[in-house]
């Protein structure tokens, strides 16, 4: 089957996209909306800064906020996940004697920002090792300890595509009288978002991967409670009564940093209209049994999937001993898809990442691919 919407993109129709969930893709209507904002930033420029940029940065975070649950002045726009998890590891109090609980399967750039900052100021970060279906409460209550403030955790998570129970993880931390900081990457567009009540302090999630925004488009979420731990990474006007703005104190340092392009952010409602227009209920159902579909494919191959949360993404262990590198290289060159081959842990991994824009004749080249490389692993 042909991929639904492909002529809504700029994919290089040679190339199977096997891999949406690391960058996304942005649609024709998205990108022309985007532009319409550089075009309007560029013919007024100092008006489109001065006098009309906070306005419309609010007014288009509004429908975001709505559509994930959110109360709009509990968010700002950040350009990705990975910086809004600076900008709270930035803020929190932690010091010598402190904790920050992670588990294994979270994304490496968060772990390295944790750990740099535990570096920088004496407090520790922990690893908790989750086995695959393992239960994650269960978990980090081996691992917690009085000196525990902080635990950080994935919604869905990168490596190994597991949905995991964050409003049990906020309620635990409740509980325990930690912060809970959740990386939800992945989550917006992909899931049903109620951020307002998923009980947790810190919420971060990309819009341009699964909800269609402009690359540099991510909302960082945090609770009243938690919102003076809010520094700025970047000082520049921010709050300030020369130039006072609708914003809380916390949106307005997160979001004034100095002269950059807002159109990512501007355009982040067109994403949401795309989602809403093309995307959903039967696009999702389409990419569904699309799923099962390449799980039977790729059980009849000898990979095992790893447990599934009824997502677009999911990662199979490949039992064949390979390098991780030439198998992706080959995959493209030869195959002509794009499709991640990591290691976590001792486990080679294979992510598929499905949109509608898919091709079944892509997949077919994947497998094709996976399958020739499954004989020449055997001669190894």
């Amino acid at each position: 089957m042909k991929g639904r919407h492909r002529r809504h993109f700029l994919l290089d129709p040679d190339i199977g996209h096997l891999n949406h969930g690391s960058y996304g893709a942005t649609p024709l209507p998205v990108l022309r909306a985007q532009w319409d904002w550089q075009r309007q930033m560029e013919t007024r420029t100092v008006e489109f800064h001065v006098r009309r940029q906070d306005a419309l940065l609010r007014q288009a975070r509004a429908p975001i906020a709505e559509y994930l649950g959110a109360d709009l002045d509990n968010t700002a726009f950040v350009v990705n996940t990975t910086t809004a998890m600076n900008w709270v590891a930035h803020g929190l109090p932690l010091g010598p004697g402190d904790q920050v609980l992670l588990n294994d399967h979270e994304y490496g750039a968060v772990f390295r920002c944790w750990r740099v900052f535990a570096a920088e100021r004496g407090f520790e970060v922990v690893s908790a090792p989750l086995a695959l279906g393992e239960n994650l409460i269960e978990c980090l209550e081996r691992h917690v300890n009085p000196r525990t403030r902080a635990v950080v955790v994935s919604h869905i998570t990168s490596a190994t595509a597991q949905l995991l129970p964050v409003a049990e993880v906020g309620a635990w931390a409740r509980q325990k009288g930690i912060w809970s900081i959740v990386d939800g990457a992945h989550a917006p567009g992909h899931i049903e978002l109620d951020l307002e009540h998923l009980g947790v302090d810190f919420y971060m999630g990309n819009l341009h991967k699964w909800l269609w925004a402009p690359k540099g488009a991510a909302l960082l979420w945090v609770a009243p409670d938690c919102q003076k731990w809010i520094k700025p990474l970047v000082v520049s006007w921010g709050v300030d009564p020369i130039h006072p703005i609708e914003e809380p104190a916390w949106v307005a340092w997160v979001q004034m940093q100095a002269t950059r392009d807002p159109s990512s952010f501007l355009a982040a409602p067109a994403g949401l209209e795309y989602q809403l227009r093309y995307h959903q209920p039967l696009a999702e159902s389409h990419c569904y049994r699309r799923m099962g579909r390449l799980t039977r494919q790729m059980q009849e191959l000898g990979a095992q999937p790893l447990p599934w949360g009824h997502l677009k993404m999911r990662a199979f262990e490949w039992p064949f001993p390979q390098d991780p590198l030439a198998l992706h290289r080959t995959l493209f060159e030869k195959h002509r898809v794009e499709l991640p081959v990591y290691r976590w842990g001792e486990k080679l991994l294979v992510r598929f990442c499905l949109q509608h824009y898919v091709d079944d004749a892509e997949l077919d080249r994947a497998l094709q691919g996976l399958s020739e490389s499954r004989v020449a692993a055997r001669f190894l």
